[in-house]
């Protein structure tokens, strides 16, 4: 890990609010090990109350590196596993947890936001699932998507792989609401402060219950979907997808 590539954590118990903030320039995109610290470093943060997730101005993250989707050894099975780690972290957090989203938020970064209680975005932000156009499909948002957008509007992000603003994220329901660019750190912290003054009892018994799905399709959606992007590891439109990207980037 580089001195300009790390998810910086921020604990304050006088405000019971820690905070994550992912910096790997230019656009956050996740190595395996990125992923991996990701889960370690929200599972260190289980005694806040709040746990507020955020990224570069650019880019709450891109997703992970296309060359981690190759098909060689054992990488996509490795990829698998530790994105899995980062959402079962999430999900199974003490703390109630916030996603502020600014500029991309794509592929795997809008897996780890589907995992988040509650999303801030800029109305501005670009979120989507883009992984069809790489002959592939994002396990988390299979399990986790339809939860927060219904079915219908699931499939159709999925499989298109289209790519919606900050400010329909919200209207669809993925964000819990958005604002002006520029703002979202500052929206996310009036809300965390907000969350973090209400009785911890309370919002407790709330966090548990409005997390009952999440957790049923981590365990019961999710595997079947690994499965499935497992046995396209193997395919050529896979192979061929990623060659070319790789190619060209």
């Amino acid at each position: 890990m580089t001195a300009d590539r790390d998810i910086d954590r921020e604990t304050n118990p006088a405000d019971r609010i820690a905070r994550l903030r992912i910096r790997l320039p230019p656009v956050n995109v996740f190595r395996l090990a990125d992923l991996e610290r990701l889960a370690r470093r929200v599972e260190d943060c289980r005694g806040a109350e709040v746990l507020i997730l955020s990224g570069l101005p650019a880019a709450f993250s891109a997703g992970v590196d296309v060359a981690d989707h190759v098909p060689e050894a054992d990488s996509i099975e490795r990829m698998l596993r530790a994105m899995r780690l980062v959402l079962e972290a999430l999900v199974e957090t003490p703390a109630l947890t916030v996603a502020a989203v600014s500029g991309a938020c794509l592929g795997g970064g809008a897996e780890i936001v589907s995992a988040c209680d509650l999303v801030v975005a800029a109305d501005d932000a670009r979120i989507g699932f883009p992984e069809i156009r790489l002959a592939c499909f994002p396990p988390g948002a299979v399990a986790l998507l339809p939860l927060r957008i219904g079915s219908a509007r699931a499939w159709d992000w999925i499989l298109t792989g289209r790519v919606v603003s900050g400010r329909e994220a919200a209207l669809a329901g993925f964000a819990t609401r958005s604002v002006e660019p520029g703002s979202v750190d500052a929206a996310a912290e009036r809300l965390a402060n907000e969350l973090a003054a209400k009785s911890s009892a309370a919002t407790g018994a709330v966090r548990s219950l409005i997390r009952e799905e999440r957790r049923e399709a981590l365990a019961r959606v999710l595997p079947r979907a690994e499965a499935a992007y497992l046995r396209l590891a193997g395919s050529p439109d896979l192979a061929k997808a990623v060659a070319q990207f790789l190619k060209k980037n």
